[in-house]
């Protein structure tokens, strides 16, 4: 953990997420600690300035050459008073030969809190990306920079955010990194953004949509609701990827059952994916086996585990035999870990015997623990997968195609320091509410959920049970689709992921355009 937080609920529910080396979902490289315990600073800035490079490409997408400009560089932000108080580095692709009243524009953005979002840029939205190996694994290097088949450029503009302290993002000269970070900074930072950018590229007519992963699904709640309440941008849709939107369901505790429920499906998974299951299930497909550990873990599961120490030893004994039945781990050590099994225990007890751990971002890849007893993976193998290439591929890119060069280090993450919840002292960190509140406020706001199977950061089941409780009024229900990847966190490091989210994407703009337009 690399930064101090008021209170344990808070480091709980950010270890859950930030765990480890992690430049994946909370995408932060470990770096020195800073002042105030984090990984950060909170010395002064530098200059603010606004400098933009804009060049000239194309790219095929779809068998169509897709001529595009991209705009790299920082813009100025200013405090209540109206002077520069900070610099935002972005990368903005738009097609060519567009009317920009009509034209969709996507504003994506990763978490942390304190990722920079290379990630989605270089995975998934930028139209050229680096190659990966078979299924997203890692390649060897020196890595390869081509067109990316599966940008969503053909179907919106887009707009890479990086926050404050992250890329090329810093506080200007004599502002303090705090006064950008947090939950509620880090939201009104990126709310002044969009209005500038609207604001600088006249785009206030053109359809919105927010993309977020990871923590910037939860920076993507907060957004909707502060963007409609305090800049009047209404927005045609949300899309999240990775979702966590309320930290009491990744931050399992002796009394937080609800976030064991939460994992167990994608252990059902993960077991049947490296064929660990009992004949009888392995037999089954995928969403069989995973509709049946989801109706255990939300049904008689967390009815158990609410039952405490009120279980017979007869009744702990069925528990643990069902347990082990859908997870692929044995009755004793569902008894060992009083039933309730956390992720990274999973992770390097299910392929113990082949001494192999699991990755958290990706269940599906392997790797290796020096010492094959212990109960926690030396690294994550999904983690590593994609940093050196993305961040080769992301340099390469940006100075040899987008012209842009900066003085600064990029920061891939690590940098942001303390980070306060304005929930502090008041339960676990969420933005259900916010989003809750934008929705019943703007009846054509709809949500995109997209979820891997193979998650254990953010996995699904959490995502779920945070929609299923979304406003209690079946009008939000019906404004939320799920999309579901046979894939990890990063789902578009598989290629057939990426194909699928490509087309969710596509599919969700062009509904959510239709039914604004039908109600003008």
């Amino acid at each position: 953990m690399r930064m101090h937080l008021p209170i344990l609920v808070v480091a709980a529910s950010l270890l859950a997420l930030n765990s480890a080396a992690n430049p994946a979902a909370a995408q932060r490289p470990r770096v020195p600690a800073g002042p105030g315990g984090g990984g950060g600073t909170d010395s002064a800035g530098v200059p603010a300035v606004q400098k933009v490079s804009t060049t000239k490409h194309t790219v095929m997408l779809n068998g169509t050459e897709i001529a595009y400009t991209a705009h790299a560089g920082t813009m100025v932000v200013r405090d209540e008073n109206g002077k520069p108080n900070g610099s935002v580095f972005f990368i903005a692709y738009t097609r060519d030969g567009q009317d920009k009243a009509k034209r969709p524009l996507t504003f994506f953005f990763n978490g942390g809190p304190g990722s920079a979002s290379i990630w989605l840029d270089m995975g998934l939205m930028s139209p050229k990306y680096p190659e990966m190996a078979p299924g997203g694994t890692q390649p060897a290097p020196p890595y390869n920079l081509v067109d990316n088949p599966n940008s969503p450029l053909d179907v919106t503009d887009l707009v890479q955010i990086d926050a404050m302290m992250t890329g090329y993002s810093r506080p200007g000269t004599g502002v303090k990194a705090s006064e950008f970070t947090g939950d509620r900074n880090d939201i009104r930072m990126f709310a002044q953004f969009i209005r500038n950018y609207l604001d600088e590229y006249d785009r206030w007519a053109s359809p919105k949509y927010l993309f977020g992963e990871s923590y910037g699904t939860f920076r993507s709640a907060g957004l909707a609701d502060e963007l409609q309440s305090n800049e009047g941008i209404e927005l045609n849709g949300i899309m999240l990827l990775g979702t966590v939107l309320d930290f009491q369901l990744i931050s399992p505790t002796p009394t937080n059952d609800v976030a064991y429920a939460s994992f167990f499906p994608s252990y059902t998974a993960t077991a049947w994916y490296h064929r660990k299951l009992s004949p009888e299930l392995q037999g089954k497909s995928l969403e069989q086996v995973v509709k049946e550990s989801r109706d255990y873990a939300f049904g008689d599961y967390l009815v158990s585990l609410g039952r405490g120490n009120k279980l017979t030893p007869a009744e702990r004994s069925k528990v643990a035999e069902q347990v082990a039945r859908l997870t692929g781990v044995s009755p004793q050590f569902v008894q060992n870990t009083n039933l309730r099994i956390d992720a990274g225990t999973f992770r390097t007890e299910l392929l113990r015997d082949e001494r192999q751990t699991l990755g958290r971002y990706d269940s599906r890849m392997i790797g290796l623990n020096g010492n094959a007893t212990s109960t926690r993976p030396d690294y994550d193998p999904s983690d590593v997968a994609p940093t050196g290439a993305f961040m080769t591929a992301f340099m390469r890119y940006l100075h040899e195609d987008l012209d842009y060069r900066s003085d600064l280090q990029y920061y891939m993450g690590g940098h942001t320091g303390r980070w306060e919840y304005s929930s502090a002292g008041r339960g676990f960190p969420s933005e259900i509410e916010a989003l809750r509140t934008a929705m019943a406020k703007d009846p054509y706001l709809h949500v995109m959920v997209g979820a891997g199977y193979y998650d254990l950061a953010t996995p699904f089941a959490n995502a779920e049970y945070t929609f299923d409780h979304l406003g209690f009024d079946q009008t939000y229900r019906d404004r939320v689709d799920f999309k579901y990847y046979e894939s990890g966190h990063m789902a578009y490091l598989n290629q057939a992921s990426a194909r699928q989210l490509k087309k969710d994407i596509a599919e969700f703009i062009g509904s959510t355009r239709v039914l604004t337009t039908s109600a003008q």
